[in-house]
């Protein structure tokens, strides 16, 4: 087995406290999950100083895009799984390989949905999402524009991925701040200098990605962090890719059924007006900072458990878990309360529109206090994520949402109104945080899925 290298912003996984060694990989991650959602805030502030119509517009399609921008998640996963496992088993240049082979996979599948999403936007908006109107038509060179930026999307969140799964989430960290900047500078160009509104604002968002994206994958082609991609690893390799999609593809495959769901329950609360859709959008966005925490955290556990799985330390593995459990309750439950309390000046601070408040103010008395669970999820489903077991993670988020979720949210939301919307979150999040801890007691997370350790374990066996 060839050694593990390291550099001055990769992190010795395998020898560091677990401690030292979740934080130091989690706190750039959460800054840069805080940044991707500081692209939809950056967009509200400024589209809510237009009035409730623009403001409504990213909220209402955001589950539509997230459909196909959630197929990129996967492969994102796949690189974190397959380098993280090689990088603990000692194989840096298999480690390679892969990275580039799951971006060459991810490039291909991008561009053919940018190609489906182009020319099927419309049946999508009025058909899954029943838009009608003045919304149908914003929405709808809105979506096309994000649309021509989805490879340089996928490209951004793919090579993050590797990154992580080698253990360098510094990186990402900078390429993703340097792209949130230019999206806020852009953004009030685009929209009141240009006077393009809601359009400049998907403008801003897709140059600011594009331009990031590249430059991403320019300094992994050079090498200068350590982790370096040759022009041959990018030969397809049929070997390869077919584990890149055995991995990537059950992920891809959960997290698009996932955002199918959300667009259904979008096209609930569409149906509540755009009042509605603006207050459900800024509690949203503000409860998706909040979980931004529990999402870094379980990012570097996936980075960890994969790597501690590759070096047969299972045991370490569960440790992981177990710390990422405790810290990332600790900290949403602290913040969600902040929420619960000043939810009324929250909301006022994107759109001074009394109607909008009362239902942000609405949003955050009753979903804030089920998001500390909620985030036992992340840190669940990231230990199966990371470790290759994408499988057990899709029946977790599809029975979540699909046999839990969006069944209340229709049942409620016809009893209780858009209030029922609210109570069927709560309900599911804590369902979801149940089923997420079955899976960890009785499934077999822990076990490897690069075929060079698994031969190890059965020679170790036999």
């Amino acid at each position: 087995m060839k050694s593990k290298e390291k550099t001055n912003n990769n992190i010795d996984i395998l020898n560091d406290p677990i401690w030292k060694s979740l934080f130091s990989l989690a706190w750039p991650l959460i800054l840069t999950n805080m940044m991707q959602a500081l692209y939809n805030i950056t967009d509200a502030y400024f589209l809510g100083k237009l009035g409730p119509l623009e403001l409504s517009v990213p909220t209402v399609v955001w589950p539509l895009i997230y459909v196909f921008v959630s197929l990129a998640t996967g492969f994102s996963y796949a690189g974190t799984s397959l380098v993280a496992q090689y990088t603990g088993y000692g194989d840096k240049r298999k480690a390679e390989k892969s990275a580039a082979q799951t971006i060459l996979a991810m490039l291909a599948l991008s561009f053919a949905i940018m190609i489906i999403f182009l020319i099927f936007t419309k049946p999508l908006l009025s058909g899954l999402l029943k838009l009608e109107g003045s919304l149908f038509e914003l929405s709808s060179v809105y979506v096309k524009l994000i649309a021509i930026g989805m490879p340089f999307s996928f490209l951004m969140q793919t090579i993050s991925g590797i990154f992580r799964g080698w253990g360098n989430s510094i990186i990402s960290l900078k390429f993703n701040g340097i792209s949130v900047i230019l999206n806020v500078i852009l953004d009030p160009i685009f929209i009141f200098t240009f006077d393009l509104g809601v359009y400049g604002a998907a403008l801003a968002t897709m140059l600011a990605q594009a331009i990031m994206s590249v430059l991403f994958f320019i300094v992994l082609i050079r090498g200068k962090t350590g982790f370096k991609l040759h022009f041959k690893d990018f030969v397809p390799d049929k070997h390869i890719i077919k584990k890149v999609f055995s991995v990537g593809l059950p992920a891809s495959i959960g997290e698009s059924f996932t955002a199918i769901g959300f667009a259904i329950i979008m096209s609930v609360i569409a149906q509540f007006g755009e009042v509605v859709i603006s207050g459900y959008g800024i509690g949203n966005r503000m409860n998706n900072l909040i979980t931004m925490f529990s999402g870094g955290m379980a990012l570097a556990t996936a980075t960890m458990v994969g790597q501690f799985v590759g070096a047969n330390k299972q045991d370490k593995a569960v440790e992981t878990v177990k710390k990422a459990s405790i810290a990332s309750f600790t900290i949403v439950f602290i913040t969600s309360m902040l929420m619960f309390v000043y939810g009324h000046n929250i909301t006022q601070f994107f759109i001074n529109d009394p109607e909008v408040i009362k239902v942000g103010e609405e949003f955050f008395r009753y979903v804030s206090f089920s998001l500390p669970f909620f985030s036992l999820v992340s840190i669940f489903l990231g230990a199966l994520r990371g470790t290759g077991h994408t499988t057990q993670s899709t029946i977790v988020d599809i029975i979540r949402l699909w046999g839990i979720r969006v069944p209340l949210v229709i049942y409620f939301s016809e009893t209780h109104g858009y209030i029922g919307v609210f109570i069927a979150m709560i309900i599911s999040n804590f369902s979801a945080m149940v089923l997420g801890l079955l899976f960890l007691i009785f499934g077999k997370w822990k076990e490897p899925v690069i075929e060079e350790r698994l031969k190890l374990k059965e020679d170790q066996d036999s």
